[in-house]
């Protein structure tokens, strides 16, 4: 894997099926975030939950 340097956000794609998608969705609609913001917000929580991230 390679290295990144700076401090910009790298974009990575990921294929979801449709009921994974629709709860993706519904979960962003009730927070009032895009769908990139809440996946990205469930990956933080997820990385938490692992003890990989503070």
């Amino acid at each position: 894997m390679s290295e990144r340097k700076g401090n910009k956000d790298a974009n990575i794609g990921v294929r979801v099926d449709d009921e994974l998608f629709a709860i993706l969705q519904r979960l962003a609609g009730e927070d009032d975030r895009t769908l990139a913001a809440m996946v990205r917000k469930l990956v933080v929580e997820a990385l938490q939950a692992r003890g990989e991230l503070k």
